[in-house]
């Protein structure tokens, strides 16, 4: 969108141009300028544009503007300007005429001014109207565990973009894969195109790239319709938004209804700037509270009840509620030759870019070794696996932006205040220990999976020694079916029976396979110790 001519007359600049005819057409928007040095030049004209002349051309021609109306050509241009007492002493009353009968501006200029100073004087004042359009209230972003901030400045924005201009506007996060909208306007284009939002920096059907600006990778996409060559085609415009060479979003402006104009150029980049600077003010004011964050971790893991004063403040400031549940992850990096806390940097970047940072926190406890504190609505809480599916997408990111760096969870689902977070690390240590031992296969482990050893202190060593006698024996497939066999016997108070029933065998079958059994694993079953240890290991053997 351009700048009418009556708004732009009333700077202080043109207060010496004069308007003599097509004063109606004063609202008329300029969205570009030109110059008239030939006696055919309005052919060229793409419309809306501020025509300036030394009136040079129209003394030696002076049917040219005559002739421009009966083509057509003049009558969409915003306005024309004429230099004073340059080649024209006077302008003809049915040219005046002309401009008056079409509503289009003709103002006359001072013959000093040169086309320099009023190109710039236009650029300045789209430029400054554009800003002052743009000018948000600015939100407190330090919040913990709140998006508040973020999505009102997005949604803002976006909103300016779309008065601003007249096209709707659209950004996704590739973090959170959450969509942002100006109006309900960019759905409805987007659904009448049959489009998805990934089409729009990954189109799935044939379209065209036009870059705009290389610098900060403009590019115009448009598709194509084969069947239709001639018919609608909708294109949009694309930026991404960058820090540290990771794109964290895309911002996209829709050109349905017509190309944009050369001053729409400007409050895109505006947009683009306040966007990029949004997301690196929430990058570093991140950082900075993530510093203040993780020592209200260390001194939660360490205060008495007397400093329960000290910790509330903390945490105040933090933005942490002292009464409100959360729930905390632990994450270990397991490798002896790096350290995960030499690479916050890079662990913030992959931190910001997924989802996880809708709905947490992370700090370390070591070099390698740190916590995410979970604050989640109980829908999310309901869905099955929710945390997972978020510790596994940031896992792979953390492999992307570090370089291969592993990551293992142990979780603890149980919800406690920042009060308690001493039991639920230890909780998701012992998770983080065993888990390794039981299910070595997996690198995210739930505190409920341990059972009955949540409660059970069994030395790590010994229950390794065993579980390795277990795996040596199944390396043997007939071994398997025994180990299947013997935990159908046990869950079944040792009756034959019972346990020929549930296998689908004969009661001598069953018999063999336990005499196999106590060849293989020598156990005195008349020890109720003996034979809870060896139930218990059973459960958690892949069978």
């Amino acid at each position: 969108m351009g700048i009418a001519i009556q708004e732009l007359l009333a700077q202080e600049f043109f207060k010496d141009f004069t308007v003599i005819a097509g004063k109606n057409g004063l609202q008329k928007e300029i969205q570009g300028i030109t110059s008239l040095e030939a006696p055919d030049c309005f052919k060229w004209g793409q419309g809306k544009e501020l025509v300036l002349s030394s009136g040079y051309v129209i003394r030696q021609d002076p049917e040219c503007i005559r002739r421009g109306f009966r083509e057509g050509s003049i009558q969409v241009i915003s306005g024309m300007m004429i230099k004073r007492d340059r080649y024209l002493e006077r302008i003809p009353e049915d040219v005046i005429e002309l401009f008056d009968e079409h509503d289009i501006p003709l103002i006359s200029m001072p013959f000093g001014v040169p086309w320099m100073d009023i190109i710039r004087q236009v650029n300045i004042a789209v430029m400054n109207r554009t800003i002052r359009r743009f000018q948000i209230q600015n939100y407190s972003p330090y919040r913990v565990l709140n998006q508040s901030y973020k999505d009102q400045k997005i949604k803002k924005i976006l909103q300016a973009v779309e008065v601003e201009m007249n096209f709707p506007a659209f950004l996704y996060d590739l973090g959170e894969e959450k969509g942002y909208y100006s109006s309900a306007n960019f759905r409805r284009i987007t659904e009448q195109y049959g489009l998805k939002e990934l089409d729009y920096w990954e189109p799935s059907v044939p379209y065209t790239k036009h870059t705009l600006c290389d610098y900060i990778h403009i590019s115009r996409y448009r598709l194509l319709n084969k069947n239709d060559i001639d018919g609608p085609r909708v294109s949009w415009i694309l930026i991404p938004i960058t820090i540290n060479n990771v794109d964290l979003a895309y911002f996209v402006v829709m050109e349905a209804r017509e190309f944009i104009d050369y001053y729409d150029e400007y409050a895109i980049r505006i947009a683009f700037l306040m966007l990029q600077s949004a997301y690196e003010q929430i990058m570093v004011t991140g950082n900075m509270s993530n510093i203040g964050f993780e020592n209200l971790i260390h001194f939660a893991l360490t205060y008495n009840e007397k400093d329960i004063g000290k910790l509330s403040s903390q945490a105040s400031v933090q933005g942490i509620s002292m009464s409100t549940p959360y729930i905390y992850a632990v994450f270990s990096q397991n490798d002896p030759g790096r350290s995960a806390r030499n690479e916050r940097d890079r662990f913030a970047a992959a931190f910001q870019r997924s989802q996880i940072s809708s709905s947490s926190r992370f700090a370390f406890l070591d070099e390698n070794e740190g916590i995410f504190v979970f604050q989640l609505s109980k829908e999310d809480i309901r869905k099955e696996r929710y945390i997972e599916k978020l510790l596994e997408k940031f896992s792979r990111q953390i492999e992307k932006e570090c370089e291969g760096m592993i990551l293992e969870f142990g979780i603890c689902r149980e919800a406690r205040p920042i009060s308690e977070i001493k039991k639920c690390v230890q909780k998701c240590q012992k998770v983080l220990r065993m888990g390794k031992i039981l299910f070595p296969k997996k690198h995210i482990w739930d505190y409920e999976m341990l059972g009955p050893l949540t409660w059970l202190d069994i030395p790590e060593e010994e229950l390794q020694k065993l579980l390795n006698s277990y795996y040596e024996l199944m390396e043997d497939e007939k071994n398997i079916e025994l180990l299947r066999t013997l935990k159908v016997y046990l869950e079944n108070n040792m009756n034959y029976s019972i346990t020929a029933e549930k296998t689908y065998a004969h009661i001598n079958t069953i018999r063999k396979r336990i005499e196999k059994i106590n060849s293989l694993i020598p156990v005195d079953w008349q020890n109720p110790v003996s034979r809870m240890k060896i139930e218990l290991l059973l459960q958690f053997l892949e069978l």
